[in-house]
């Protein structure tokens, strides 16, 4: 599964104050007190605003950070021009640095915790989150981030009760559920053997996270084994419609495998 899609909320619905830091309206540590520094930051700002010239920005960042080595917005802008070049495990280390040096910052913490679990890193994401939820409790995300990774990790009742507390939190922010969080708590309701509810969560998704391989496998398996159980032939044919979508079954388990002969 590419695991960064769990994350795309995480990433895409940033406050009005992670909008400001993006446009560089304010530094977390203090800037370099040099008109030089001062410009070449802002110009690298300015190139990550418009999409262009991002391997320039990206050295003028390296360049501020040889300066000023206790500079964490330099290391932060650093990854996150990493980031946009795809050169992720570049991206995953600046984050790390910027994070190590700031006092607490949602933001570093947020996004090294993305980068951590894109790259498979499940046990420092994991640990980013924790730390948000610590020191952010009134934001979903840290929450929804444990959530996420107890996928991978494997703490599956731990993933549910924070995954319920994060969608409170987003519902009394009026913030809207996607499809992502239905996706995590599908998956985690299958593990935990709560079919009924899973496939209600499954079901309430739509578009083209639909056609994602670990969407198919546990939806697929909850109503094979709601339908066995009721003796329903209706759910069994539905679920072996879905298993059949699934187009690489080597990883599966023999278990599920055994479900669909």
């Amino acid at each position: 599964m590419k695991y960064y899609i769990l994350f795309f909320l995480l990433i895409s619905q940033f406050s009005n104050s992670q909008s400001d830091y993006f446009d560089g309206n304010y530094t977390i540590c203090p800037i370099p007190n040099d008109k030089e520094s001062k410009e070449n930051f802002k110009l690298g700002i300015d190139c990550i605003k418009a999409n262009l010239y991002i391997g320039g920005a990206n050295r003028l960042f390296l360049d501020l950070i040889k300066k000023d080595s206790t500079f964490c917005d330099a290391y932060f802008f650093a990854g996150y021009t990493y980031r946009l070049s795809n050169m992720d495990k570049a991206a995953l280390t600046y984050y790390y640095m910027a994070d190590s040096l700031s006092n607490k910052n949602f933001i570093f913490k947020q996004n090294l915790a993305f980068m951590a679990s894109k790259m498979g890193s499940f046990k420092l994401a994991r640990k980013k989150y924790s730390e948000m939820k610590e020191y952010f409790p009134e934001s979903a995300e840290g929450f929804y981030g444990i959530a996420s990774t107890s996928i991978f990790i494997g703490d599956t009742k731990n993933g549910l009760e924070n995954l319920n507390i994060a969608i409170r939190k987003y519902n009394e922010k009026g913030i809207t559920i996607g499809d992502e969080i239905y996706f995590t708590q599908g998956i985690l309701l299958t593990r935990d053997e709560k079919y009924i509810e899973s496939i209600e969560a499954f079901e309430k998704m739509s578009g083209k996270i639909t056609k994602n391989e670990e969407y198919r496998i546990n939806y697929a398996f909850s109503l094979i084994k709601i339908g066995k159980n009721n003796n329903d032939e209706k759910l069994i044919k539905k679920a072996k419609k879905v298993f059949e979508k699934i187009e690489d079954k080597t990883n599966l388990s023999e278990m599920m495998l055994n479900e669909f002969k």
